[in-house]
């Protein structure tokens, strides 16, 4: 009887250690422990940023005797920025939910070094042979004289099909990994390579596609199509010149001008003008409201005053790399678009004398057509 107890509280203790070293094995699988070894000064804050699902979030450790240690549960591997409290300096790197070890000096935050984590290192491995791409374009640039912006020449269409090459043997050979995506968003979204991009992105596994950057490669194929006419305009919510908090949606019921611009944009500034005089004429029928793409807060308050614009001023400082440039499906600056009392949108990109057309002709038009 003594041998059968013990026996059985032998498989008693056996479970419960068994259970305690899944529980333990689960814990560290959704945890990340990001240890850091720099020369700094005793006392430096180093903090770390990263985007998810439209909000950011932040964690900070103090540095004690050229160490410091994050334990973060990331919702899924990120982008993240480290930045000090020394100088202006960051590094930027990707993180996920392994053991990360990170070294180097304050004075060299760019530089730190980063080991563990497949993501970061397999994406690191991309951008090398992307920048080595990057080098040969400015030399055959340089060689042929080809004007840089000039997007049919041979040195620009040369070095395009190599980028795009690249990019799609990367995703295939990596397709079930965060960096395949992220390497998608650094060659197609800036040049608006939806088709390459489309390409590319069918061949994620559908493991892949559910990462919040392979969504955003999806909504920028999609977007060429949701914002066309007739479709509902992208609702989105920002700060004013007060720092109010104004929405897109307060203004159904009425026509509404997007006009999205920056201090940094001539043509957007060249533009304003002809919308002062256009606000003047047809503000009591639609309402206008520009949309800054400005970092900083500083520069767009100054261009609004310099340029004299009265109307609703509302600024996106995560600019067209933010949630509202991707839901228009804009990277280059100008941009409008003309919204109608039912939230859907009529037209975009309209400049000039076909924007003041536009306009005449909407609030102009004869009553019953």
């Amino acid at each position: 009887m003594k041998n059968f107890r013990g026996t059985r509280l032998k498989m008693f203790i056996g479970c419960l250690s068994l259970f305690f070293m899944v529980a333990l094995s689960a814990f560290k699988s959704d945890s990340g422990v990001i240890k850091g070894k720099l020369e700094g000064a005793e006392g430096t804050l180093i903090k770390l940023t990263y985007r998810h699902n439209g909000k950011d979030i932040v964690d900070s450790a103090i540095l004690r005797a050229n160490n410091f240690s994050l334990n973060i549960a990331f919702p899924e591997t990120v982008i993240c920025t480290l930045s000090n409290s020394t100088n202006q300096q960051i590094k930027i790197f990707i993180a996920e939910n392994k053991a990360i070890d990170i070294s180097g000096s304050v004075a060299q935050f760019h530089a730190l070094k980063i080991v563990g984590g497949s993501e970061n290192s397999l994406f690191e491995s991309f951008k090398a042979k992307s920048y080595q791409l990057s080098g040969d374009y400015r030399k055959d640039l340089a060689t042929s004289g080809a004007d840089r912006k000039d997007r049919k020449s041979p040195p620009y269409l040369k070095y395009q099909a190599r980028i795009d090459s690249l990019t799609l043997d990367f995703v295939k050979k990596n397709n079930e990994s965060t960096a395949a995506a992220l390497a998608m968003i650094d060659s197609y979204l800036n040049d608006g390579e939806r088709k390459r991009a489309a390409n590319a992105y069918s061949f994620l596994s559908q493991g892949a596609k559910k990462g919040a950057y392979a969504k955003r490669i999806k909504q920028f194929i999609d977007t060429e199509v949701l914002i066309q006419k007739g479709n509902l305009a992208p609702l989105f919510t920002l700060n004013d010149l007060d720092g109010k908090s104004v929405k897109l949606a307060d203004y159904k019921g009425r026509y509404v001008l997007l006009d999205f611009w920056a201090s940094w944009c001539p043509p957007c500034r060249a533009e304003h003008p002809l919308l002062i005089e256009l606000q003047s004429k047809y503000g009591n029928k639609i309402e206008f409201v520009s949309v800054s793409m400005d970092a900083s807060s500083m520069a767009w308050k100054q261009a609004v005053k310099a340029d004299q614009l009265t109307w609703t001023q509302l600024n996106d400082p995560r600019t067209t790399n933010g949630e509202v440039a991707d839901s228009y499906g804009f990277k280059a600056l100008p941009f409008n678009c003309i919204v109608d009392p039912e939230g859907k949108i009529v037209a975009t990109k309209l400049r000039g004398h076909d924007l003041e057309r536009f306009l005449s002709e909407l609030f102009n038009k004869p009553k019953g057509k």
